[in-house]
């Protein structure tokens, strides 16, 4: 969701592109629930998920394309800047939460007015709407689905402020970052309130997940540098190739059993608890980072195929994110309705899946066009998009 897809001297990196919409089209099935194809998506191979995913780039693409904007505009323009993508993330929430709850009313109305109220923790705007809409302006309020625009909001409104101590005290402020993850690790009560309740809280806690996003942004950052020459180890290499590979077996392996109960899961007692999303929990986040390495590493950013007609759906969904994603929320809503009312089976949630994904793609292409026909800066301009 960052507001760029750029890479260093302005050739954009199709890799940020392909994998923000191979995260999108993730998410849209992930959040159709018991929906069988969730088990083909990245959180049955790694111990992570889309989220991740999303989240890492989102930080790296911000802080190559606004680290450019300091180095180039200065720190007020930058800033503006930053602010003013700031805004547009504000009020895609808003108009997003509108129509997802405008849907799930409609549906707890004239279907399940308990399940489906219940189900997409929409219940308390049904009971006190002028409160739930005033808590959703301060995203306090944060219905089924609409949890990961909130704290990206948060964590882009400290982006100029980390930028600048980024590009001075860089070990200093990385070092704050990864000591406020780790508290987090020790004291799951670091977090932001939530509604409705007192013990509700923020479902990704923003005091962890501000590790990744500062991380890869710092990682932006040094792209238009140079990048980091440490990177470059082959020990730190390999090192990341055991961890994604320990990641992926134990990923497949508890797939399997979920699939087929006999089949045998190992380490999940010992390993479940550890698994925490909303605290960003270390096997989640060393995964993530082992996946970008290596995909740094074995894909150049203008590989053949990115830009060959299969990889070409990823790229035009990731290339215009922000508004893929809302789509996607309201169509997986749309999504689990269809198939919940209709009892549907794996042909079903092939046929709503398919044509969700078919509507993404659709959208983003006459995006495309329009971006080409208007003569849009974003369809000459590489470094430039949604």
């Amino acid at each position: 969701m960052s507001s760029s897809g750029g890479g260093s001297g302005g050739v954009r990196d199709l890799r940020l592109d392909f994998f923000r919409g191979l995260a999108l089209f993730c998410i849209f099935i992930d959040h159709i629930p018991n929906n069988v194809l969730a088990n083909f998506t990245i959180k049955s191979i790694a111990l992570g998920d889309a989220a991740e995913v999303f989240i890492l780039i989102s930080g790296y693409a911000a802080g190559m394309v606004y680290g450019r904007a300091f180095d180039r505009q200065g720190t007020l323009t930058a800033s503006a800047r930053i602010y003013h993508r700031v805004w547009q993330l504000y009020v895609a929430h808003v108009f997003l939460f509108m129509l997802f709850m405008a849907t799930v009313a409609q549906a707890a109305a004239n279907l399940n007015a308990g399940l489906y109220a219940d189900e997409f923790r929409a219940a308390d705007f049904l009971k006190e709407p002028d409160v739930a809409v005033i808590m959703a302006l301060t995203l306090r309020f944060q219905p089924a689905f609409m949890d990961i625009l909130p704290v990206y909001i948060v964590l882009l409104l400290a982006l100029p402020a980390v930028l600048l101590g980024l590009r001075r005290w860089p070990l200093p402020v990385l070092g704050l970052s990864f000591a406020l993850w780790l508290a987090v690790q020790f004291d799951r009560g670091i977090n932001l309130s939530a509604y409705p309740g007192q013990s509700q809280v923020w479902f990704f806690n923003p005091f962890a997940w501000q590790a990744l996003f500062f991380f890869s942004a710092w990682l932006g950052w040094r792209s238009n540098h140079g990048g980091v020459a440490w990177l470059a180890n082959r020990w730190l290499f390999w090192l990341a190739v055991a961890i994604a590979a320990a990641g992926f077996l134990l990923r497949v392996d508890w797939t399997l059993h979920w699939l087929y109960d006999p089949f045998p899961a190992f380490f999940t007692q010992a390993l479940w608890p550890l698994m925490s999303k909303t605290d960003l929990s270390p096997l989640r986040f060393a995964n993530v980072l082992a996946l970008a390495l290596l995909v740094a590493r074995l894909i150049p950013p203008q590989t053949r195929f990115l830009a060959g007609p299969i990889a070409q759906p990823f790229v035009m969904c990731g290339r215009h994110s922000l508004y893929i994603f809302c789509l996607g929320i309201l169509l997986s809503v749309i999504g689990h309705l269809v198939i919940n009312e209709q009892f549907g089976g794996i042909v079903l949630q092939a046929t709503v899946t398919a044509a969700g994904i078919a509507v993404m793609i659709g959208v983003a292409g006459l995006m495309d066009w329009f971006a080409v026909a208007s003569g849009s800066p974003k369809a000459r301009v590489a470094g430039r998009g949604s």
